[in-house]
């Protein structure tokens, strides 16, 4: 059961006379007694945004004091990067972000931050990937429909996504690799958009987080035509995944995770992990995150550091074959 904040504020005052006297570091004394910023590498509003601002609210509980959302946009999440990994490792300053940024990014631009620049603490969000196209465009009815047009007209079929190294454009890369065709990509600075562009007519189809695209799903202006995953998605009840189809499987589930800089010492690190795990599991998080689409899913230091190599060696081999770039 988490402290009260009188109880851990006591807590606190009794570890930092403990500390001095034993000469402790300033992270052991009483730790949080202020309020714990998440940076979050991108503006207001978007799938990363919105579960940073559920976590806010059930990691203030179990820290006992407030968590502060601080969005910094730019430079497709490296701004926001740069200022965590050069943070002082004291727990108060946290990146919220998917693997994208920490080892897609590097891959396309040069930035002033590596993996190992990170502490990887837990993961926090998975939401499925679904493969979209308008309701009325009748080329489109089916999976099957879009692949037969992909392989006739190929390079002719005009795929959104999210922007350069996006988990959004890996699983359009994936989705080229299983057809043997090639799209016209076009690149969107984030998923709103692209949605507006697909309304529109302006693209054919767009590769998206079910979190983003659910309400224009459930408005009946976009049809879903497979889950990019290795199952179903309980929001979207009878869509299949592109494998139940027959073409093949791919993985493009958006994890996102916490990380503090590389140098939190292990027993912060530790504190911290449990802390997010134990928010994460928050029956208020948990019933908000499924309103919206996705899980919340309290994945631990380990499960995290194996995504992002995972990414990784998608994104490096991409990179190398000289199809994924920055805008």
């Amino acid at each position: 059961m988490p402290l009260n904040r009188r109880e851990l504020l006591r807590t606190g005052t009794l570890a930092s006379m403990g500390a001095l006297a034993a000469g402790l570091p300033a992270w052991a004394q009483g730790f949080p007694n202020k309020p714990v910023t998440i940076v979050v590498p991108f503006a207001p509003g978007g799938n990363t945004d919105l579960v940073a601002r559920l976590l806010a609210v059930s990691l203030g509980k179990v820290l006992g004091q407030p968590v502060v959302i601080d969005n910094r946009g730019g430079g497709g999440g490296a701004i926001g990067a740069i200022g965590v990994s050069r943070a002082q490792p004291d727990g108060y300053t946290l990146l919220l972000c998917g693997a994208g940024v920490i080892v897609t990014l590097p891959e396309m631009i040069k930035t002033a931050y590596s993996r190992s620049n990170f502490a990887p603490l837990a993961l926090v969000n998975k939401s499925s990937m679904v493969l979209l196209a308008r309701k009325n465009d009748a080329r489109f009815k089916t999976l099957a429909d879009l692949v037969a047009y992909a392989k006739s007209e190929d390079g002719k079929l005009s795929a959104g996504h999210s922007g350069p190294g996006t988990p959004n454009q890996l699983a359009l890369l994936q989705m080229e690799n299983l057809l043997k065709a090639r799209f016209t990509s076009v690149s969107y600075k984030g998923s709103g958009p692209a949605l507006v562009d697909l309304m529109g007519g302006v693209i054919d189809v767009h590769f998206d987080q079910v979190t983003s695209s659910l309400p224009h799903i459930k408005s009946g202006a976009l049809q879903p035509l497979a889950i990019l995953g290795p199952q179903e998605d309980p929001t979207l009840p009878g869509v299949k995944t592109v494998a139940q189809q027959g073409f093949g499987e791919i993985d493009g589930t958006t994890w996102i995770g916490v990380l503090g800089p590389a140098g939190l010492p292990p027993e912060l690190r530790s504190q911290l992990a449990n802390a997010l795990a134990q928010a994460v599991k928050d029956p208020q998080m948990v019933a908000s995150a499924k309103e919206m689409g996705s899980t919340a899913y309290p994945g631990t230091p380990e499960e995290f550091a194996k995504v992002l190599e995972a990414e990784y060696k998608v994104a490096s081999t991409a990179a190398r074959e000289g199809r994924l770039k920055a805008d």
